[in-house]
């Protein structure tokens, strides 16, 4: 048995009589109506009393488990057969739930079970669920305890893929030219993640029993992103799916400006295309905020300490264009390389890295460009140009 699921798990101790509620935040996913891109997240239920307890599961905002976009489902883990040289996914012994579709379940005294929760966005929103698992001891009708859950995520569109030629067995395209193996991002900016992916298509291939494996050779901006590939992923062998075909998905983040090259080489040829692919990205220190109402606009740049000693960098700038303002960043998630809005220096230990803010808030209709000079006290310089139009509001009547 197979299933097409991503896992990004969480690992939750929870004491089951404990009165806070919990909050399981599963963030952003792509939306598909196939279900076929899932997170997934495990929370730990545990049994402290010296009494067998009956455990039920249910969620307020939806009836039924089969049709929900946020389930409760069996844990499985994959299995290799040495003699059919495949993988197979096993629902594991601590599982709480052993069948789709369950919502009870028991556990003897002083044991615990790993709940399996699953997000498969079919809508472009936010998900709020609350999920409540109500404890009773065995044989009684009396609730020992109840806890809640409160269940977040969000579903978004599936950004645009660089577009690749896919060939028949014969390694030709259907125009019966040679396929080209190579994909390429250009025009992309320094220190953040292009929002254009490129996509392989992998069907299973019935006459090889041979692992499928890949490896990529070369610069790391380029890697597989595991949050959008559908394909099933056991360190580098990729399981062949048996029915529909699944996608490997390569995301591209250049660290500095340049230009970039890299390699991504399979074992064996795949059916929709070859053993080897070709990468290229190009990027360029360049913010490009593009036509911004009279407010403001914020964007990002990552600087990377890739020395082998800590090192001071000064922000220096070519004018006194206000327009362009540093900025504090405050994601939780990413680093500023500032704390507030008037520093100049900062200081970054080796290895690290952090981003610069800069927000462009235009005053007047005009185009607006501005280089922002980032020095490290070794002598290493780069060069950040801001762009952006400034454009008046219509006001609504």
């Amino acid at each position: 048995m197979h299933y097409k699921i991503i896992l990004t798990l969480l690992f939750c101790s929870v004491m089951i009589n404990a009165v806070n509620a919990e909050t399981i935040n599963f963030g952003n996913s792509f939306f598909n109506k196939d279900r076929t891109n899932t997170i997934s997240k495990v929370i730990n239920i545990q049994n402290n009393t010296e009494n067998t307890m009956e455990y039920s599961i249910a969620f307020t905002a939806h009836p039924s488990m089969q049709t929900s976009d946020i389930k409760i489902t069996p844990l499985t883990d994959d299995v290799y057969d040495d003699d059919t040289k495949e993988f197979f996914s096993s629902i594991t012994k601590d599982s709480c739930i052993q069948h789709y579709g369950e919502t009870l379940f028991s556990l003897p005294a002083n044991q615990k079970c790993r709940l399996h929760i699953t997000f498969s966005p079919t809508e472009v929103k936010d998900y709020n669920e609350e999920m409540v698992i109500t404890a009773r001891q065995s044989n009684t009708t009396e609730i020992y305890a109840t806890t809640k859950y409160e269940i977040k995520g969000k579903g978004i569109h599936m950004p645009d893929f660089t577009v690749l030629y896919y060939t028949d067995n014969s390694g030709e395209n259907s125009d019966n030219k040679r396929a080209e193996y190579s994909i390429k991002w250009n025009g992309e900016t320094a220190g953040v993640k292009s929002d254009e992916y490129a996509y392989i298509k992998i069907l299973k291939n019935p006459e090889s029993k041979q692992p499928l494996t890949f490896s990529l050779e070369g610069d790391k901006s380029f890697e597989i992103d595991k949050n959008l590939t559908t394909c099933k992923i056991k360190n580098n062998t990729i399981i062949e799916p048996e029915k529909e075909p699944c996608g490997i998905v390569i995301s591209f983040k250049p660290a500095s400006a340049g230009d970039f090259t890299s390699k991504l080489i399979f074992n064996k040829r795949i059916l929709s295309g070859a053993k080897e692919y070709l990468l290229y990205g190009g990027a360029s220190d360049v913010l490009d905020f593009g036509t911004v109402y009279f407010g403001g606009n914020v964007q990002k740049i990552l600087i990377l300490n890739s020395s082998d000693t800590d090192q001071r960098y000064s922000i220096l700038s070519e004018s006194k264009e206000n327009n362009f303002r540093l900025v504090v960043l405050n994601d939780t998630n990413i680093s500023s390389c500032i704390t507030n809005s008037d520093e100049t220096n900062f200081l970054l230990k080796k290895g690290q890295s952090c981003y610069l803010g800069f927000t462009f808030a235009p005053d007047r209709n005009e185009e607006f460009s501005k280089k922002v000079i980032v020095m490290s006290n070794t002598g290493e310089r780069r060069e950040i140009t801001l762009k952006g139009i400034g454009v008046e509001k219509l006001q609504e009547n």
